[in-house]
């Protein structure tokens, strides 16, 4: 099979069998990069880094300027899920020792700009040096370090990495909000508290702010093209003009305070560099109730927000409860790319949303999983369906978006996550 060849299982099948090629997924057939290392981080790019270790979900974010973002860093495995979702590059070392392995590939400096978490799940922050007797040791490897922390996730990467400044979705009010599952608090209490002391600039994240989250390095140069706006945080949403709403409450009013779920409570934020538009909200998703009982699409809403983009991290990996078909309408990606941990994590009525024509104005949009298992697979080969998702995604890969200085093109990158070589598996160009 020569390079073209390829290219066209790797990602011309993503397309249903149905249709033909739309314009600019043709545009992928010719890449020369299969099988060369990923080019390094140039001024004026904008990287997106979507890096599979199977433990959870972490994104790395390179700014045109160079400023750097760890956006969520999971680490938690389930040993009944190993067939399907290996640990890799092995299970020698925790996940978020090697998410700290890959940064350090791609990222040549000591300290990170800013650490992003979205919301309390060991998946997206780590998990503490968990009770033996509440929960199964299997579910949650964690390593006691010479520095006195205990743990996994940021837990590991701060044995490598020092950060400047912090987000969370609660802060200053860490824990205080009724939800369900905020496990991983006491993950990331110890390692903040002794950060804040050393002088890492902690701040609350402020619900429809421009530029909160901004460049740090030469943010003169880019200030006309390049901006991230805060969308929701805590249940809270911008209104889209100069205020925010607060959905929880309402919930909270028509239930008589029933918990939410902690997914609900994730921040989100839409970046813009040119004409490129990318989404990221953690696990937001469900629906919630307004006042007079009614029920609100939240998921929906934030999408509305977020308006067009052309890459978006599925929100809660792409699971049953999530992506809706509002959330999709409005967000009108050409890609999805979904940081998968569990075999449960790859569903088929959430597929067939994200890769709607009827969604998407009569337009093919690419679903990218950091791994599609064997055995989705052959599930959905059976419904006669999604059998041409990216065939180097079987085996486990770290996704990369390369954005060209200006925001008017980009390209998607699939690197063996088998190994530590950045080796190229597959490569789309795109137009903005």
């Amino acid at each position: 099979m020569d390079r073209r060849d390829f290219l066209k299982t790797s990602f011309a099948g993503v397309v249903m069998a149905c249709g033909a090629l739309p314009p600019w997924l043709a545009r992928a057939i010719e890449s020369p990069e299969t099988g060369s290392q990923l080019p390094k981080w140039k001024f004026g790019e904008l990287e997106l880094h979507f890096i599979y270790t199977g433990c959870g979900e972490n994104c790395f974010y390179r700014l045109p300027d160079g400023t750097s973002i760890l956006n969520d860093v999971g680490d938690i495995s389930r040993p009944r899920d190993l067939k399907d979702i290996p640990l890799l590059p092995s299970s020698e070392r925790l996940g978020g020792e090697w998410v700290s392995r890959y940064i350090q590939r791609v990222y040549p400096e000591k300290t990170i700009d800013y650490a992003i978490f979205s919301h309390w799940h060991g998946d997206h922050t780590g998990s503490g040096a968990i009770d033996r007797e509440k929960t199964p040791s299997a579910d949650f490897r964690y390593r006691k370090y010479p520095d006195g922390l205990s743990g996994n996730g940021i837990v590991c990467v701060a044995q490598d990495f020092s950060f400047r400044r912090y987000f969370d979705h609660q802060f200053p009010r860490q824990g205080q909000f009724k939800s369900k599952g905020a496990l991983s608090i006491d993950a990331v209490m110890p390692w903040l508290e002794r950060e804040r002391k050393k002088g890492l600039v902690a701040e609350p994240f402020k619900v429809g702010a421009l530029n909160q989250i901004a460049m740090l390095r030469d943010p003169a140069m880019y200030k006309d093209i390049f901006s991230i706006r805060n969308l929701c945080a805590n249940g809270i949403a911008w209104d889209g003009k100069n205020g925010v709403r607060d959905y929880i409450a309402s919930h909270d009013k028509a239930t008589g305070g029933a918990l939410v779920n902690e997914n609900v409570r994730s921040l989100a934020f839409v970046m813009r560099y040119g004409k490129f538009g990318y989404f990221a909200g953690g696990d937001v998703s469900g629906v919630l109730k307004n006042e007079d009982g009614s029920n609100v699409d939240y998921e929906g809403v934030v999408g509305r927000l977020a308006g067009r983009v052309n890459v978006c991290k599925t929100n809660h990996h792409g699971y049953h409860d999530a992506m809706s078909g509002e959330f999709i309408r409005a967000v009108q990606a050409d890609a999805y790319i979904s940081c998968v941990w569990s075999p449960r994590h790859v569903i088929k009525s959430t597929l067939e949303r994200m890769t709607s024509r009827a969604l998407h104005g009569g337009r093919e949009a690419l679903f990218v999983p950091t791994i599609y298992p064997a055995s989705c697979r052959e599930r959905f080969k059976k419904a006669g369906r999604f059998g041409g998702i990216p065939d180097a995604t079987r085996f486990g890969v770290h996704v990369v978006v390369k954005v060209a200085p200006g925001g008017e093109t980009y390209k998607i990158y699939l690197v063996d996550a088998r190994d530590e070589s950045m080796r190229i598996m597959g490569c789309l160009n795109c137009n903005s």
